[in-house]
């Protein structure tokens, strides 16, 4: 409420406005001729009150005053000129800090013309700013160096005597903009030794110019010209600055540029110093070469504490969405990798969907990426897909990104989410372009047949975490969960702080827990309400529990329910409609027909036959046959080799898929029948 419409009284609003008016625009009055301190300035009463006390002034205590030499008061002597300053080095007078400077003269620009204007623009920041003069000098001599006509003679003698003008105030012209460019290019064209000269100024000071504006360019211009030998003496300039660095927006860049071309043993020395202050200092062993390893050295007693440094240290990083390098990246999945459910719960809610994007594209980054979705929430699956919206084919492409749609198949229970966001946009660019792809084609295969080893190589199922090995983690999370609360609620009984009463209605709780309804479980990640029917079990099933509750997010779904709802929301009638358009392109190719033999195979599990129908995968197969067919009697000739292109038949793929994966017998059957009835027809 405001304070004119409080009940403060009548007129309140006039007194502080009087105030107020008092305060800021005051009345010329005798008392304002009154020196602070002397006593006529006060009214009787506190004259009074002041010879009552003894000369102890009323009221609250500032404290005790220290009194000059001639007895006065501090404030006395300060505003009357009593106290004297102490005279400096050069015999002048100390400038006291209580003295109000006075207002700096203002310059009308408009009075003067162009010319006088920039003299006195220039006059003025050299007041303020160090070096200026000398980064204007150095400025005119660069713009003449670096010109395309200048000769070499002339820009060796520029670049000497720029160099001779830098020495010695080098970190303090990268710290600007101009001088920062001035160094580079002596960089660039000067010589080996006044390249070391340069290097041996930069890197004391290394740490804080790659946290700089313009002296950042600098140090990433030394990185780029240092030989590959000789980057561990540039790593040893920032050691015990590395966490430092991932925190900041311009110094993390520098550590990519740093942890990129380092070789692996130094890439671990800067990897462990997230793992804590001890291994700033002291190394860790050769042996010991990832977190897990760190920690089985441990005493047990310790490795809770090396954990939460890093999670100290890595929250700051994600919070702010500096995920980009690759050292982040690696020590995020070792972290995750050891963590328990709670932690991959906790960092996917520390982390920005769109921050995500940008840890794709190495292996660390989409193993961290993926142990993050399988623990997270329904929301932040959300978030990840709208994220992903106009870039799924960028991302479908690359070596390691895919994986990250692989992982949101496993574990995103909307279905239609995953049509509406992802398939739609494979859709578009064109499911034969998909399939052609090396990469894009394991999505696709994924959902066909999930973790296949034929056509996901063990780097890649790396990457890929287990949806069984997910979910029995989150059980046995859980279960401990509920062992720790009834170990404390036994505790309490025991200490006499919980009553009997309140042991039954625990019991009672614990009874409704055995249902998972105080679990956290909620209804299917955007489905709309909870089915209310106690009898309906399955569809309890297929509920999604939120990252924060004890489910930790885990989904709810079969696997196998949700590859048929995907394939029946008119993915499997596409993949129909392609194979069957071009079934001869796709049996010639090494990398197409992996995915027309799951798809004539009709899937896993006969997910894909039974979600289209028979119906339609006779009309492959009918496809097939013809594109068979017409091989016999082509005569067309292969581009690279210039050699006739052989009969399909004769190398049939379902004989040998059937022979290396015991499966697909009726369909090789059924398509042989065809290709029989099209013969004698």
């Amino acid at each position: 409420m405001a304070r004119d419409l409080k009940s403060s009284g009548n007129a309140a609003k006039a007194r502080r406005q009087a105030r107020r008016s008092a305060k800021f625009n005051p009345k010329p009055a005798a008392a304002a001729l009154i020196n602070v301190g002397d006593k006529g300035q006060y009214d009787d009463e506190y004259a009074a009150n002041e010879g009552e006390n003894g000369g102890k002034g009323s009221g609250k205590k500032l404290g005790k005053r220290k009194k000059t030499a001639g007895g006065a008061d501090r404030a006395d002597a300060k505003f009357s000129g009593a106290k004297k300053t102490k005279a400096g080095a050069n015999g002048g007078d100390k400038k006291n800090k209580h003295d109000v400077e006075k207002p700096r003269e203002k310059v009308d620009f408009s009075q003067l013309n162009r010319k006088e204007a920039k003299a006195k623009s220039d006059e003025l920041k050299a007041l303020r700013k160090p070096n200026f003069a000398l980064v204007q000098e150095l400025a005119v001599m660069w713009e003449r160096m670096r010109g395309k006509k200048v000769s070499k003679n002339d820009r060796r003698e520029l670049c000497d005597a720029i160099y001779a003008k830098c020495v010695g105030k080098v970190p303090e012209l990268a710290n600007n903009h101009k001088g920062s460019r001035v160094v580079q290019a002596v960089m660039k064209y000067g010589t080996p030794e006044q390249c070391d000269g340069i290097m041996s100024e930069v890197k004391p000071q290394m740490s804080l110019l790659s946290k700089s504006l313009y002296g950042n360019f600098l140090v990433r211009k030394l990185i780029d010209g240092t030989n590959k030998n000789d980057l561990p003496a540039l790593i040893e300039c920032v050691k015990g600055q590395i966490s430092r660095l991932a925190r900041h927006p311009i110094g993390s860049q520098i550590l990519e540029a740093l942890y990129h071309p380092a070789a692996a043993k130094e890439k671990r020395g800067m990897v462990f110093e997230f793992y804590g202050p001890e291994y700033v200092h002291f190394r860790a062993s050769d042996d010991v070469k990832t977190l897990r390893e760190a920690l089985l050295l441990k005493p047990v007693a310790q490795r809770q504490g090396m954990l939460q440094h890093i999670n100290m240290s890595m929250i700051p990083v994600l919070e702010k969405g500096l995920v980009s390098s690759s050292i982040i990246h690696r020590v995020l999945a070792e972290y995750l990798d050891v963590g328990g459910p709670s932690s991959k719960a906790e960092a996917a809610g520390s982390i920005a969907a769109a921050g995500l994007l940008r840890m794709m594209h190495t292996k660390d980054g989409a193993t961290a990426v993926n142990l993050m979705l399988s623990y997270a929430g329904a929301k932040q699956r959300k978030g990840v897909i709208k994220a992903l919206k106009g870039q799924v084919w960028r991302v479908a492409q690359d070596d390691y990104a895919h994986c990250v749609i692989t992982t949101l198949f496993d574990c995103v229970d909307d279905t239609q989410l995953l049509s509406k966001g992802i398939i739609s946009e494979l859709k578009q660019e064109g499911l034969e372009e998909v399939i052609m792809h090396k990469n894009a084609r394991r999505i696709i295969l994924h959902l066909l047949n999930p973790r296949c080893t034929r056509y996901f190589p063990p780097h890649l199922l790396e990457c890929v975490p287990d949806p069984a090995k997910v979910k029995q983690d989150a059980e046995d999370a859980v279960e401990a969960l509920k062992r720790g609360g009834r170990a404390e609620k036994e505790a309490k009984k025991a200490s006499g702080k919980v009553s009997d009463s309140d042991d039954e209605d625990n019991d009672a709780d614990e009874s409704d827990d055995d249902d998972d309804d105080d679990m956290g479980v909620v209804d299917d990640e955007f489905n709309g309400d909870a089915n209310d029917d106690d009898d309906d079990d399955d569809d309890d099933d297929l509920e999604e529990a939120p990252a924060d509750g004890p489910d930790f997010g885990v989904a709810k779904k079969p696997a196998n329910v949700r590859r048929s709802e995907l394939f029946k929301q008119g993915l499997g009638k596409s993949l129909i409609a392609t194979c069957s358009v071009n079934a001869a392109s796709m049996l010639r190719s090494n990398l197409a027909s992996d995915v027309i033999f799951e798809v004539a195979a009709g899937g896993n599990d006969a997910v894909f036959a039974e979600a289209v129908g028979d119906e339609t995968m006779v009309e492959l197969y009918e496809a097939i046959a013809e594109a068979v067919l017409k091989s016999m009697s082509s005569e067309k000739v292969d581009e690279e080799s210039v050699e006739p292109l052989e009969p399909l038949h004769t190398n049939f793929f379902f004989v040998s898929y059937a022979s290396s994966h015991g499966v697909g017998n009726q369909t090789s059957i059924v398509c042989s029948d065809v290709l029989e009835r099209r013969r004698q027809g």
